[in-house]
């Protein structure tokens, strides 16, 4: 058991060398557009911390308070996310996170754009950290977790055993949580029918396909043609 927890960890720290607070580099890096300033102390440097302090007056001012500052911010960085403004989007979560660093919706806001850059491992931490804040309440964060999980057992291949273990066990907790708790049931079968489709569980894929139709969901007809390739559909159980 031990050795688990040794390996979640060793999957979370992956993310530290963004997130231990540094000095300001002398040469001006581009921290907006990685999570929480890339863990750059801002109020360090005299014009990020007026234009940060700037920042939250005028979006408290806006909304009526930090908190739902915070979350206004997130809904613009979804928003940016789908219109394929990914560079925006963090930058927009960025700005939730320091209106709010306890808002979960931001590191979910976070794991989003990183695992469109393929930095899945990382963005795993992320849906951790959010998941760890308190019980989350917004639709699909347990099922999106569990597919992130699973992303990141199959396809880090720098991982080393013990840790994409860890991933997958992870993964499998969030499913099980989001069974009990999501009221989206079919959109959770088919991201669960996905995570088992990268594991190579092909008749366990099958099983997640059938109960996200019976529960009105509909899995990605491209994902059931790669699942039948590799399997054969079975007639439901």
């Amino acid at each position: 058991m031990r050795s688990v927890f040794n390996a979640i960890v060793l999957i979370q720290v992956l993310w530290l060398p963004g997130c231990a607070i540094k000095p300001l580099p002398q040469s001006h890096a581009r921290t907006d557009v990685a999570p929480m300033y890339a863990g750059i102390d801002r109020s360090a440097a005299a014009t990020l911390r007026a234009s940060d302090e700037q920042l939250a007056a005028e979006a408290t001012q806006s909304s009526g308070s930090p908190n739902a500052a915070s979350q206004a911010k997130v809904e613009q960085g979804y928003r940016l996310y789908r219109e394929s403004q990914p560079g925006m989007a963090m930058r927009s979560f960025n700005q939730a996170w320091l209106l709010n660093p306890d808002n979960p919706e931001v590191y979910a806001g976070f794991a989003v754009v990183l695992e469109d850059q393929r930095k899945i491992c990382q963005a795993m931490s992320m849906m951790d950290r959010a998941i760890s804040l308190h019980p989350p309440t917004f639709r699909g964060i347990y099922a999106d977790a569990g597919r992130i999980a699973a992303r990141c057992a199959a396809e880090d291949r720098t991982l080393p055993p013990e840790a994409r273990i860890a991933a997958t066990t992870r993964s499998d907790e969030w499913y099980r949580k989001g069974e009990a708790v999501e009221p989206d049931k079919g959109y959770l079968y088919a991201s669960w029918a996905a995570a088992y489709y990268w594991r190579g569980q092909y008749g366990e894929a099958w099983a997640m396909v059938h109960k996200s139709r019976a529960a009105g969901g509909s899995p990605g007809e491209d994902f059931v043609r790669m699942l039948r390739a590799r399997m054969p559909e079975p007639a439901p159980s």
